[in-house]
């Protein structure tokens, strides 16, 4: 396997604070949309693409039958190896392809220095990813579908309502066994989304027949796949293509994971030196009996609160779910004696304390009088209740979330 990669550390926004509309958070920042003008690698890229929101909105040349074919025998090859040594090598006709070259210019000319951003960034989930993609009879190669899919950000949301590394929509996710609700939303979970992913691209293949039809449709979704095929009696993706039944994200898709590959997989060769790759997420897990705040899991762990909201980022309040005695928790590697520990301490007290209350709104009571009174933040007394403003209601039951903790240790 190559060189693992990494990314710079980009923890979601405070949770409750949604991002405007249309906003994507694997865009690179405003100052990196400019190719920068020192830079002199020649490149295949016309001048008239604007850059880059997404890998995926990478314009290029389309997929023609030839490389679709060579693509799909390369990965035929790696998935029949066994499953200790299932490396996907492509071939000299591949890697020549002019399509590829076109992408493998973009990537490591213009493109580059938010591509090495993403591959930074990377190291915090490659590990994981090719471990299962293995464990399920999958290339590891595959893992960098979530490059393009996302760039590696956990809270990546596409304008259709896709999340995650892997950019389930809600409907996909929930046929995968992924939880969606107003506490947790799986999508975002590295390891839950990434063993979905994997299911979904076997389901895909065996659905399809060949590789190619099942990486677009795995971007495009199914249904559109299904029909397109249909409207037009095609048979291949390529026939798709010509008929403009697909987007072109979706015609750029295999070129564009092909070149994302040859490049992760050989960075000196492609231009690529001194990348500060980011350490592999280590955690620990504690089960949670009770609501508990994830400020109070910080404290009791003797953890930053970004560290807990980083390693649990399917968690979308601030606390884990209500009504929930089997939730697990992931702390920060090192720190489960001292959570258990605190614990202890807390079973020790004397009984009669409760993890939150009911509170009943009276003439002239505000939520900020209130969310004082219990010694919370507005925002998170509304988060919990799910109130869309602050208006309060005479005789209104509010449920408050005090500090309380129960759990055990896995």
């Amino acid at each position: 396997m190559p060189a693992i990669l990494t990314f710079e550390s980009e923890l979601r926004p405070a949770i409750g604070v949604a991002p405007p509309p249309g906003f994507n958070e694997t865009a690179p920042p405003a100052e990196e949309k400019q190719p920068k003008q020192q830079e002199k690698r020649p490149t295949a890229v016309s001048l008239q693409y604007p850059p880059p929101t997404t890998l995926q909105s990478v314009r290029g040349p389309r997929a023609d039958d030839e490389l679709l074919d060579l693509v799909e025998k390369d990965l035929d090859r790696a998935v029949e190896q066994r499953a200790e040594s299932r490396p996907l090598e492509f071939s000299k006709a591949v890697i020549e392809n002019a399509k590829v070259r076109h992408f493998i210019n973009y990537f490591s000319g213009s493109g580059k220095s938010y591509f090495e951003k993403i591959l930074a960034r990377s190291g915090k989930y490659l590990p994981m990813i090719s471990r299962v993609l293995r464990e399920e009879g999958l290339p590891e190669e595959l893992a960098y579908l979530a490059l393009i899919e996302s760039g590696f950000i956990t809270s990546a949301t596409s304008i259709h309502g896709a999340v995650g590394l892997w950019q389930f929509v809600p409907t996909t996710a929930r046929q995968y066994g992924l939880r969606i609700d107003r506490w947790v939303d799986e999508r975002r979970d590295p390891v839950k989304s990434t063993r979905a992913a994997a299911a979904y691209l076997k389901n895909l293949h065996d659905y399809f027949g060949r590789w190619h039809l099942a990486t677009a449709a795995y971007n495009a979704g199914q249904g559109t796949i299904d029909r397109a095929m249909q409207r037009t009696g095609a048979k291949d993706f390529w026939s798709l293509s010509r008929k403009s039944q697909l987007s072109e994200e979706t015609r750029n898709f295999v070129p564009k994971f092909v070149a994302v590959t040859l490049i992760a997989t050989n960075l000196q060769k492609y231009g690529f030196a001194d990348i500060l790759y980011e350490k592999p997420l280590e955690y620990e897990e504690v089960k949670i009996e009770a609501p508990l705040k994830l400020a109070t899991v910080a404290e009791m762990a003797g953890a930053e609160l970004a560290s807990i909201r980083e390693l649990n980022p399917a968690l979308i309040r601030n606390a884990t779910p209500l009504g929930d005695k089997n939730f697990w928790v992931k702390l920060p590697e090192g720190s489960s004696t001292t959570f258990a520990q605190a614990l202890q301490r807390q079973k020790e007290k004397p009984a009669g304390g409760s993890e939150f209350v009911t509170h009943e709104v009276k003439k002239g009571e505000t939520l900020f009088a209130i969310a004082k009174r219990y010694g919370l933040g507005v925002r998170a007394l509304m988060e919990f209740n799910s109130l869309a403003d602050a208006r309060l209601r005479i005789g209104q039951k509010l449920k408050v979330l005090l500090g309380g903790l129960r759990g055990s240790l896995r």
